[in-house]
């Protein structure tokens, strides 16, 4: 039997890794750190591996009062998990509504060391909230792109559809550690007493009546603290403890495994194995499914000036699937079949990996089993709020559409001291035209009676249709936007191209899956005509802090509609 050495936390030494993942190691060898790395994607994979076996959630949200004679720290309006996408809620609400915030991450707060991907309309988003002006988010920018497109596989496809090209849509890349660092600085800089922390853990919050008490670990000692707030805001991504904690086996049910590198020495040009800066390359299939998964790529140009170039292999999937889901495994694929994808030049090497599980959450037995995102003074948003659907594949963009929402919707809900579960769920509220999107993702991957060309077929029919549609559709599709009607458009042509595609359902969701779908159907189509028909609402000479609230509520609903 062979000894597999380990180092004092557990994770195999350098031999080891490179007798299980020779390509892996030999191309991390230009990384002054490439031990390091290694030992962070295994603990990334070993942390979600326990995640997804633990039996049942931790409690991690506790009804009622910290333990007695313990100090608090500070107090705040907000306290917010995650360094990351938090930031940005954090910072808008800090300049631009004044409240008291803290920003918690057991990294680096404002840290990613990668590039974000997003449309120049989404980004202005930014602007609009008041949060950046346009000269700061300019200085963010990487790279702009002229266009980018959609490719699936087809040599065994029935239905073959041609390159989906479509403009503002992740056609800008967008530094995000310089973005995140700007806002960091507006929470630590102002006057309002905020904080940013670094380097520090969640253990759990207590939720009292009138406030909720957050206590941290200290990543380098160990120390617990104690910090107070009206409100306790999770932004820890869609694995966060706080969502499994109120969603029990629920909390996530597909999830991503993605896996990349920005490197440098690509052979550049217009060929489809070439890597052309002007284009990005949003979701590309180049064979069809084995192993029980379908392998996408996806490419973005980072920095034109240091030659720097994304590529990302990822497959979506059900947790509960037979793929091999480990990162270090998949890494190993992404060097044995990235040639076949893009050509790399004599000077090609990693300047980073990128790596993660980006996970999420399908309903499929009514609405009752949709995904809670708020407690009593605690609430979800970004990953850990489900908000965006795989077909996007872009965090960051849907994150920021619905920035200037969520805040807004915060400071009232502050105002008034609405802070209930029921509350807080119309600032964060369902998103009907993601949920679509979401369920559109099912087709992403194979089932397990399906031929290997069965997802691309599918997909190509998809595509072959938003060919025939008007060009706002498709990007809609990719943007989490397609109305009702447009969605319906899309299924009847896809379905004209290809009458498969209602046993395709069928494969994918079951007969309980598939009603469930058509039922949130006829529900966005309840909710588009309501909206559409809210008026504004009256606004009442002495209107309550509450009434203003749940005004503005409706009105916002209506705005994305």
């Amino acid at each position: 039997m062979t000894t597999i050495i380990k180092d004092k936390n557990g994770a195999p030494d350098l031999s080891e890794f490179r007798r299980r993942y020779p390509l892996t190691v030999a191309q991390f060898g230009s990384l002054g750190n490439r031990e390091k790395w290694l030992r962070g994607i295994w603990q990334e994979e070993v942390r979600w591996h326990e995640e997804m076996g633990r039996d049942g959630a931790r409690e991690v949200i506790v009804k009622g009062a910290p333990p007695a004679r313990l100090p608090i720290e500070a107090e705040f309006d907000v306290i917010y998990a995650g360094g990351s996408l938090g930031l940005l809620h954090a910072a808008v609400m800090a300049a631009c509504y004044k409240r008291r915030v803290m920003v918690f991450d057991e990294g680096e707060a404002g840290r990613t060391g990668r590039g974000w991907n997003i449309s120049d309309e989404d980004l202005r988003e930014l602007e609009r909230a008041g949060l950046f002006t346009k000269e700061e988010i300019e200085a963010a920018v990487n790279n702009r792109y002229r266009s980018g497109f959609v490719k699936f596989h087809d040599v065994a496809s029935r239905v073959k559809s041609p390159r989906l090209w479509m403009d503002g849509v992740l056609d800008v890349s967008v530094d995000a550690d310089v973005l995140l660092g700007k806002a960091k600085r507006k929470i630590e800089d102002g006057d309002t007493g905020s904080l940013a922390l670094d380097l520090y853990r969640f253990v759990r919050c207590y939720v009292q009546p009138a406030r909720v008490t957050v206590e941290l670990e200290d990543v380098r000692t160990g120390e617990h603290k104690f910090f107070a707030a009206r409100l306790f805001v999770d932004a820890s991504g869609a694995g966060s403890r706080v969502l499994r904690q109120l969603n029990g086996v629920r909390a996530v049910t597909h999830v991503s495994p993605m896996v990349g590198t920005v490197a440098r020495g690509f052979v550049r040009g217009v060929e489809a194995d070439a890597a052309d800066f002007n284009v990005g390359e949003i979701l590309v299939s180049n064979e069809d499914a084995s192993a029980h998964r379908q392998l996408i790529w996806e490419a973005l140009a980072q920095k034109l000036a240091r030659d720097e170039y994304a590529t990302y292999l990822f497959f979506y999937d059900a947790v509960d699937s037979l793929a091999d889901k480990s990162l270090l495994a998949l890494f190993e694929r992404y060097f044995e079949k990235l040639p076949a994808y893009k050509r790399t030049g004599a000077q090609w090497r990693v300047l980073r990996p990128v790596f993660g599980y980006v996970e999420g959450f399908q309903p499929s037995r009514g609405w009752n089993q949709r995904g809670r995102g708020t407690e009593m003074r605690v609430m979800a948003v970004g990953d850990a709020g489900n908000a965006n659907s795989p077909l996007a594949f872009n965090n960051f963009g849907a994150h920021v559409r619905g920035l200037n929402r969520q805040t807004h919707l915060t400071d009232l809900a502050l105002e008034a001291d609405m802070l209930d579960a029921a509350s807080l769920a119309e600032v964060c509220a369902y998103a009907p035209r993601v949920a679509q999107g979401a369920r559109l993702a099912e087709f992403l991957r194979p089932t397990p009676k399906s031929a290997p060309s069965a997802v691309n077929e599918t997909l190509n029919a998809v595509m072959m249709a938003l060919h025939a549609l008007d060009e706002r559709v498709r990007r809609e599709l990719f943007l989490d936007r397609l109305s009702l009607s447009a969605f319906k458009k899309l299924l009847g042509h896809t379905a004209k191209l290809y009458p498969r595609i209602f046993s395709r359902v069928r494969e994918h969701l079951g007969t309980r899956g598939t009603f469930w779908w058509l039922a949130e159907i006829a529900d966005a189509a309840f909710r588009e005509r309501a909206a559409r028909a809210f008026n504004g609402g009256q606004i009442e000479a002495d209107e309550s802090p509450a009434q203003k609230f749940a005004r503005n509520a409706r009105a916002l609903q209506k705005t994305e509609q």
